[in-house]
């Protein structure tokens, strides 16, 4: 009997020192959750307060800028007031205007937006302008460099005169006694282009000194040129090889002692008009 009371007694005292530390872990376990809990709930407002702030300051710039951009668009800020031309030596600022149609006044962004077009339609109006590179340089300024078709002469079709441009392109014109004057290539239209490509090869200082060109063909030479310049001296040359042997022309023309002939066709060389000798 003795034995049997001992044994309950035993696992009652096991059962509340069990139930002992079971208590005092879960109010240990109670008691710190809900401290970390709380800290990690602040955290987190405070987390989604600064990134929430930062995303509406972002948007607040950028709906900011777009509405400067569209502002300054329709503005009259945005139109161009300064034109700067360069590039060119025969036309003038207000040709390239015309042929551009870029004058002060027009908005600088649509300018900006269609250079390749304006330079394309610019030579269509003027076949002279053979390009023209457009440049912003400023809120309200641009540049328009031009490269240049140069007239090397004048020709008569038809009874009307055409300037004839460096690329063999016929332009209409008024007659101008300083310009070269292209003769005999009636017909010939293709010698015509073939010669004016050629002739603008030249130095400026070499092709104002030429006072016509004259296309002369003979059997045994079918490109022959004869150019009267305008010292008196007359020059033979071939089409095909015009634009570089004329470039010996200054320095052959310095050592003769008078008016005579230059023999630009097989190789260089001069003598004058009342000698035979060659």
């Amino acid at each position: 009997m003795d034995k049997d009371k001992v044994i309950p007694e035993h696992q009652r005292y096991s059962q509340l020192l069990t139930e002992l530390e079971q208590r005092s872990t879960k109010n240990l376990e109670a008691a710190k959750p809900k401290e970390r809990i709380g800290h990690k709930v602040r955290g987190i407002k405070l987390y989604r307060y600064f990134t929430n702030g930062e995303r509406v300051l972002k948007l607040i710039l950028l709906f900011g800028i777009v509405l400067l951009l569209m502002l300054y668009v329709i503005s009259p800020l945005s139109k161009v007031r300064t034109i700067t031309v360069t590039g060119n030596s025969e036309l003038s600022q207000k040709q390239v205007e015309d042929a551009t149609q870029v004058r002060p006044g027009r908005y600088i962004w649509g300018v900006a937006a269609s250079k390749k077009s304006i330079s394309r339609q610019a030579h269509q109006r003027n076949p002279q302008v053979k390009s023209v590179a457009v440049k912003v340089t400023g809120a309200q300024s641009l540049q328009l460099t031009v490269t240049e078709n140069p007239v090397v002469g004048t020709v008569e079709i038809g009874q009307r005169d055409y300037n004839v441009l460096a690329n063999g392109q016929l332009q209409l014109a008024k007659s101008d006694k300083s310009k070269i004057r292209y003769q005999h290539f009636a017909g010939n239209r293709q010698k015509l282009t073939k010669t004016a490509v050629q002739i603008g090869q030249l130095k400026p200082v070499i092709r104002n000194a030429i006072s016509s060109v004259n296309y002369q063909p003979a059997k045994d030479a079918p490109n022959r040129l004869i150019i009267y310049m305008r010292d008196g001296n007359t020059v033979y040359a071939n089409m095909n090889t015009v634009g570089k042997k004329m470039a010996y022309y200054p320095a052959i023309a310095a050592t003769m002692k008078q008016a005579g002939v230059v023999d630009l066709q097989v190789g260089a060389y001069s003598y004058s008009y009342g000698s035979r000798d060659k």
